[in-house]
């Protein structure tokens, strides 16, 4: 009966903390629209969070959001002139010869969707990438979009450009099974700090972290020394999108301390953890088992080595993304393991403090695992499988999720072979 009352503690409090604290990391509107379509599906992710911030930003739906009607029809555009580009196989084989004999090394556009998370980043750069091929062919086609010929538009598309791909880079930080809620509440801060050297690059117009927006204000200025481009514009732009982020991430500050006790319990003081959104847990106990274990030398060596392996794991996780292996980093211990093991290493006497570890370590802090177990159970009920029951889905959806590899040679020893007669 405890553990039934313990389980079902944990369930309530894991559905609260979904509600409360999830990271979004979904599209906002396939039309790419900053209009009704992101406003409509972001709050609709959203709609359930308190006013006082907003579960980590979808970033397609935030920048939209934030950025205004005037990039909405930007991505509009581009969404319009790549289907009609790539949804016609005439267009789409004729497209290609353009590029392949101009010399142009990518293979075509890129199609946008709104479940896949980079999508709008990758778009928009492959359509930088081959502009002048894009409106030679629409000239050819007798399509006229004078859009792309505006200096105003232009210098707000290639604004996007460069902004999303930062989005992008944040994002991939975000996904992958394994982080914990505060890897990824760090990330997210880090990207607070860029957008504020962000919009200092923007005010001064050294453009150090805008390549595409620098590329094409150089050149506007090789053919007009006297044109005028509104870059503080899009310092107000870049302003709106930090503000967004500090108000959707302000809870989460003020949970630093909570997050940061599951690797560093002797660095924290207990008067600055708040246990609120804990709520089966005791206060009491929990302050007087972290006064024990500060104590304990042999318990706190537990925990310096467990911040050495961190920074070995990080290390190995950066060596492989700059090498681009990004099978051999799925081999590598996710870190959320590595702390668990830690923490169960520890005696009975700490299990406050286990029961608070584990509530921390179990919060969503990425919708990325949540997305791909659906990718899962998307290829196991096909309409070939007539008779598949509730029973074996979801025994085959614990055999595509789990990390267990079964010892079969063990196992095949303890069972009993069929001799031959």
């Amino acid at each position: 009966m405890a553990k039934r009352k313990k389980d079902d503690d944990y369930r309530a409090f894991q559905a609260a903390w979904t509600e409360e604290f999830a990271f979004v990391e979904r599209a906002g509107s396939a039309r790419g629209t900053a209009g009704k379509g992101h406003v409509r599906s972001y709050s609709g992710e959203c709609r359930r969070v308190s006013s006082n911030y907003v579960c980590g930003p979808s970033k397609e739906a935030l920048c939209a959001q934030t950025c205004g009607q005037e990039f909405g029809e930007v991505m509009s555009l581009v969404i319009r002139v790549v289907n009609f580009i790539v949804a016609r196989d005439l267009n789409d084989r004729q497209f290609k010869a353009l590029l392949e004999e101009v010399g142009n090394h990518y293979p075509g556009l890129l199609l946008h969707s709104n479940v896949r998370w980079l999508s709008r980043g990758k778009v928009l750069s492959r359509f930088a990438a081959c502009l002048s091929e894009i409106r030679t062919f629409l000239e050819m086609k007798g399509v006229k979009h004078p859009e792309l010929d505006n200096t105003d538009w232009l210098l707000q598309f290639h604004y996007l450009v460069d902004i999303t791909g930062h989005l992008n880079q944040l994002n991939v930080k975000m996904q992958g099974i394994g982080n914990t809620i505060s890897s990824l509440q760090q990330a997210a801060f880090a990207f607070e700090s860029k957008l504020e050297v962000f919009l200092r690059d923007i005010e001064t117009g050294r453009l150090l972290h805008f390549e595409r927006l620098q590329q094409f204000r150089d050149a506007c200025l090789a053919s007009d020394s006297t044109q005028h481009l509104d870059l503080l514009q899009l310092a107000g732009f870049t302003s709106n999108l930090l503000q967004s982020f500090k108000a959707r991430f302000g809870e989460f500050r003020a949970r630093t301390g909570l997050f940061k006790f599951i690797t560093h319990p002797h660095e924290c003081a207990v008067d600055k953890i708040d246990l609120t959104c804990i709520p089966w847990v005791s206060i009491g106990d929990f302050e007087l088992e972290v006064a024990d274990l500060k104590a304990s030398d042999m318990w706190m060596s537990k925990f310096k080595s467990l911040n050495g392996e961190l920074e070995s794991l990080t290390r190995q996780r950066a060596e492989l993304a700059r090498e681009h292996k990004w099978t051999e980093m799925t081999n590598l211990q996710p870190e959320d393991q590595l702390i668990l093991k830690t923490w169960n290493e520890l005696p009975v006497t700490y299990h406050t403090m286990q029961r608070v570890s584990i509530a921390v370590l179990t919060m969503f802090g990425s919708t990325y695992a949540c997305e791909q177990s659906f990718s899962h159970m998307r290829n196991i009920k096909t309409n070939l499988r007539s008779r598949l029951t509730d029973g074996s889905l979801n025994a085959c959806m614990k055999l595509n999720l789990t990390t267990y590899e079964p010892d079969y040679k063990a196992i095949s020893k303890t069972m009993q072979h069929q001799k031959l007669h």
